[in-house]
């Protein structure tokens, strides 16, 4: 955009213009003036407006200015600014309300900015402006640090400097570098891993020696002539899988379990031969010369009872002695008892409620049709015609009836009303007669329809005379049954007594004899087992008790041996089980450090490219840095100085003091530039130029930098908009400064606005700036407003003119 001209404006109620004015921009130099308050700096801050969207000075006097923007009689303003880029034209607007000002249309952030630092001076920034940058942070925000990018051109390298700046702290590269805390993080995380999974296998490792050695211990105890090894297990485990020692044991089970059946069987028989055959075979005999003696007295009468007991229960078996038959014939019996006896006492109480349940019936029949006779001598409507009387009497006045109209002391000498409450009384006494009968009706009805209930059930249930007739019989009959047998119970226990004496006897006899031939045989029996067992055989006089114990103890003895040889297999067959439970999990291990190691092995080989890299990002970093910082100082210091000097010493030749920046030797990182005077004479420097310069030389230091800085960087925006920057100048300054302006417009082609309110000043500006060639212009904008009337932008415009004059005289 070096060929960006403002052309015109045009404004309506902005801050102190009132009304509309339009202002023509498209010359070469424009010089605005008016009187203070006619609106100079309004205008001005209408570009920057327009431009920007914003009002810098404004902004930083009060952050809430957009409120005062428009003009405090109107309630809508506007702001349009076009320029020309070449032959096209742009315009660039915003409008004003009471709540503020909205940007319509703008230039971008970047050519907004540059307007507000490098092509627009505000009055009020005049005074500010060293200060600004003499309290500039060293950020790579700070207006100062933004100047030396655009104008060294150093964005790349700011931008290679920022972005290798965090390799500076590890802790910062572990913020921005993705996967580098997460490499680090794994490392020490298989770092902890491998250590405890070594120290793991190391455990394991020990595991399996202790308990190789402790199977060694074992073979030799087992005497087996195998090599106990890690190696050899397979070898070991088959000689301990030899089956003999457990065979030997279970054959020694056996026997043991033989010799105790044999040694049972011996105590059995010497127990049944206790007593001698005869005098068991005695009491035989007497025992059954006892029974015989009670059959021949009591058997007919027994068995005689027993037939009418079966004849009564024909259903029912019974046993066959004699204590146990009367024990479940009377338990049956008193069973057939109570259910016969219980027939007959139901029988008997229906009979007596059938009789009265009909009377009752013949009563309740005979109070509902006497209920049913009085019911129909009253007058289901009675209640009905009380409620209507009633309600007449309120229309009884006189003697003369309501309904009729005829005089009712004609055929009664009573009262109207006293006839007709004595009828509703009556009436009313009647229907509530009505309801007693018919709820008593209801509560009959009910009874009868229960008695006919129970008549039927009773009917139903009820036993005729012959069957009432059997069922005394039977109950007679069972109840001399169960007199009979209580009579003789007894005779029929002892009978049981004698018949059980008599078949124990016998049983008894026939045992002792089967046992005393047993014991005979078990003498050889435990003789062959001893001699089976390789163990001497029974001697002579030997008792069964001694030879079973000695055998006992010889079986014993070959157990434990056997049993304690078993458990060593065991122990050793487990032990194996753990050494390869301990060798495979070490193996297990062995492949998991395997994995984590190579993964370990990744991470830090990654870790150490990481770590060269950004070695070499911090040696770029510093090789950008000095670079950069040779850039910075040779620029500062043999160009923006340089041209701040010649502007500074042709505005004020008389200041021996001229501003300047220092710029630190050291690494320009972070640029921290000093304000600085030198004296025109050299040696030390001075301090701050608002120590050192007076207030006209100051504001002469502020202009000279901003045009300076104006000049430095590249012309994106080729205007410079200045406003009253001749505060506290005297002539010469001005002078000075009206032929910088000329250099800036006519050789450096710079579009220059300039707002002066000095008429004298006005005056001799537009003198010196007049144009000087046929392309050259200058316009001249006056301002003015009355109290009650709208401001008012007079323009004039100059061009070049051929001067005759001298032409004449030559």
């Amino acid at each position: 955009m070096s060929d960006f001209v403002l052309k015109s404006l045009d404004i309506k109620n902005f801050r102190s213009i009132r009304g509309k004015i339009h202002a023509p921009l498209d010359a070469k130099v424009v010089l605005l003036h008016g009187e203070n308050g006619a609106g100079k700096t309004s205008i001005l801050s209408a570009i920057e407006l327009a431009l920007t969207g914003k009002v810098q000075s404004l902004e930083r006097a009060d952050p809430s200015y957009e409120k005062q923007l428009l003009h405090r009689s109107a309630t809508e303003g506007s702001v349009l600014l076009r320029t020309l880029s070449g032959i096209s034209e742009q315009s660039f607007n915003a409008t004003l309300n009471t709540t503020g000002a909205q940007s319509i249309t703008a230039l971008d952030d970047m050519r907004a900015t540059f307007f507000r630092e490098r092509a627009f001076l505000p009055q009020a920034l005049l005074g500010q402006l060293l200060q600004i940058y003499q309290d500039a942070g060293h950020d790579a925000t700070s207006p100062l640090a933004q100047f030396v990018a655009k104008l060294l051109g150093l964005d790349r390298l700011d931008a290679l400097e920022a972005g290798l700046k965090p390799l500076g702290d590890v802790r910062n590269v572990r913020k921005n570098v993705e996967g580098w805390l997460t490499a680090e993080n794994e490392k020490s995380r298989l770092d902890r891993l491998l250590s405890d999974q070594r120290k793991a296998r190391e455990t394991l490792n020990e595991q399996v020696l202790s308990v190789v050695d402790e199977l060694a211990s074992l073979c030799a105890e087992l005497e087996l002539s195998v090599e106990v090894r890690e190696e050899t297990l397979d070898e070991v485990a088959t000689s301990l899988s030899d089956d003999k020692d457990a065979d030997a044991f279970s054959q020694l089970t056996d026997q043991q379990r033989k010799l105790a059946s044999i040694r049972r069987e011996i105590e059995a028989a010497q127990t049944a031969t206790g007593s001698s055959v005869g005098l068991i075979t005695t009491g035989a005999d007497e025992a059954s010369k006892e029974f015989s003696r009670w059959e021949a007295k009591y058997g007919d009468r027994v068995r005689s009872l027993c037939s009418r007991v079966q004849a009564v229960l024909s259903n029912i078996s019974f046993p066959s002695d004699p204590e146990q038959f009367a024990e479940a014939a009377l338990v049956r019996l008193s069973i057939e008892q109570q259910h016969f006896s219980d027939r007959v006492t139901q029988a008997r109480a229906d009979i007596a409620r059938h009789a009265t349940a009909q009377d009752e019936r013949d009563v309740a029949l005979r109070q509902r049709s006497t209920i049913d006779e009085e019911v129909v001598l009253l007058s289901s409507s009675a209640g009905s015609l009380g409620s209507a009387l009633s309600e007449l009497t309120s229309f009884i006045t006189d003697e003369t009836c309501p309904v009729c109209d005829r005089n009712f002391t004609e055929i009664s000498s009573d009262p109207l009303s006293a006839h007709v409450h004595d009828k509703v009384r009556r009436l009313s006494a009647s229907a509530e007669r009505l309801l007693t009968l018919g709820r008593t009706r209801s509560e009959v009805q009910v009874t009868i329809e229960r008695l006919d209930r129970d008549i039927e059930a009773i009917a139903a249930r009820s036993l005729g005379e012959n069957d009432l007739a059997n069922l005394d019989r039977q109950l007679a009959v069972i109840d001399v049954l169960i007199n009979e047998l209580n009579s003789i119970l007894d005779v029929l226990q002892l009978g049981g007594r004698l018949r059980a004496a008599e078949v124990a006897a016998h049983r008894a006899v026939a045992n002792a004899q089967t046992h005393h031939a047993s014991l005979a045989a078990a003498h050889d029996t435990l003789n062959d087992f001893a001699l089976s067992v390789h163990a001497l055989g029974l001697g002579e006089g030997e008792s069964f008790e001694s030879a079973a114990t000695r055998l006992e103890a010889l079986l014993l003895a070959q157990a434990t041996r056997f049993e304690t040889r078993l458990s060593l297999r065991r122990k050793a067959a487990d032990q194996i089980a753990t050494i390869r439970s301990a060798i495979r999990q070490r193996l297990e291990v062995d492949a998991r450090i395997s994995a984590d190691d190579w993964s370990w092995q990744s991470a830090n080989q990654a870790l150490e490219r990481a770590q060269v890299l950004r070695e070499q990002g911090n040696t770029i970093r510093s090789a950008v840095d000095k670079v950069r910082s040779a850039i910075i100082r040779r620029e500062f210091n043999d160009r923006l100085n340089l041209v701040w000097r010649d502007l500074f010493v042709r505005l004020a030749p008389g200041e021996p003091f001229v501003p300047a920046f220092r710029i630190p030797e050291s690494s320009t990182q972070k640029l921290q530039p000093k304000l600085i005077t030198e004296h025109r004479d050299g040696g030390e420097s001075g301090g701050t130029p608002g120590a050192m310069l007076s207030a006209g030389n100051l504001n002469t230091g502020a202009l000279s930098l901003f045009i300076a800085l104006h000049l430095s960087v590249p012309r994106d925006l080729p205007c410079l908009i200045l406003d009253d920057p001749v505060q506290s100048m005297d002539d010469i300054h001005i002078a000075h400064f009206a032929a910088l302006l000329r250099t800036l417009s006519k050789e450096h082609g710079r579009q220059v606005v300039i707002a002066v309110h000095d008429r004298q000043l006005f005056e001799y500006l537009k003198l010196e700036l007049s144009p000087a060639f046929p392309e050259d212009s200058l316009l001249t904008l006056e301002l003015s407003r009355g109290p009650r009337r709208d401001s008012v932008c007079i323009s004039q415009r100059f061009s070049f003119k051929q001067e005759t004059a001298l032409h004449a005289v030559s």
